[in-house]
């Protein structure tokens, strides 16, 4: 198992200023006639064939060894949940709601990790998870009966996912490198989001020729596409790199990253009780993150 820390933490780092514009250019592709489902649908397309070149011209075969399907139906069910779930949500709540509940996942990864590695997770661990849930409930509570409900569990649902695409990933890049398996998990979930996108749009795609989807809106479909790229190639090498409960907490940047852009890019605003929990949910991850250090 490779462990460079340092490499890992620049490779997280980098995927998560990435992934922070990715919610942001959904919401303004959906904007712009492209449904949330569509642009998930082009980036898996777009992910999954450049992953497949990557992989024939590094020589390697696009095959899952024994030992490695557990990890790799995990990391393609946590996949899924993330593609669909995560960024539909944004098509019904605001993207920094979406972000402030989907960026429970490091809180508990760093939760189950020991769990997962047959130790007790501490007070400590268990106190900052009960800190990051008391601000999404601030951030969520006040303003639940004029909240699109199904935006808050695509978020949460994704959250999950997330947790386990970083447990799965890291089991998973022992057998298989970030090409052949980022590769062969995204085919894997292509056929069942097409489906869901056809059953959406009543048997049609909205960004094919002739469909309501404008100009601007291809554009930040196929923006959605190459950042992911990038992104999740990132994201995958960190965990190659270095274990999930130590890269984990510095994916606390996309949160600031997505907040920020959807300022910027879309004059997104919160209320003041949803600035308040979201701070408290980043309070906790840097609380994960310093704990992480200091046990080290």
């Amino acid at each position: 198992m490779i462990n460079r820390a340092g490499l890992g933490i620049a490779c997280a780092l980098g995927a998560a200023g990435l992934y922070g514009l990715v919610p942001n250019f959904v919401r303004a592709a959906i904007s712009n006639g492209v449904p949330a489902i569509e642009s998930t649908l082009f980036r898996t397309f777009m992910i999954a064939v450049v992953f497949s070149m990557i992989a024939v011209v590094q020589g390697e075969r696009l095959t899952i060894p024994k030992g490695a399907l557990p990890s790799f139906i995990g990391q393609s069910v946590a996949t899924l949940f993330v593609s669909v779930a995560y960024l539909g949500s944004v098509q019904f709540i605001p993207v920094g709601l979406a972000v402030i509940i989907f960026y429970l996942f490091p809180v508990l990864i760093m939760v189950l990790a020991p769990v997962v590695e047959g130790r007790n997770p501490g007070v400590l661990r268990i106190l900052i998870a009960i800190v990051a849930f008391f601000g999404l409930a601030i951030a969520v509570g006040p303003s639940f009966d004029t909240l699109d409900v199904r935006g808050i569990l695509l978020a949460a649902l994704g959250s999950a996912g997330a947790t386990l695409q970083f447990f799965s990933g890291r089991a998973i890049s022992r057998y298989m490198s970030p090409a052949v398996f980022g590769s062969l998990v995204h085919i894997v979930i292509l056929l069942p989001i097409l489906a869901i996108a056809l059953y959406a749009g009543s048997g049609t795609l909205r960004f094919l020729p002739g469909g309501p989807a404008t100009g601007t809106g291809l554009l930040f479909m196929s923006g959605v596409g190459i950042v992911y790229i990038v992104a999740y190639m990132a994201q995958m090498l960190s965990l190659r790199f270095a274990p999930a409960s130590t890269v984990a907490p510095f994916y606390n940047l996309e949160p600031v990253v997505a907040t920020a852009t959807a300022a910027v890019i879309l004059s997104e605003r919160l209320q003041v009780n949803q600035y308040a929990g979201g701070g408290l949910v980043l309070a906790a991850l840097v609380a994960s993150s310093a704990l992480g250090k200091w046990k080290k």
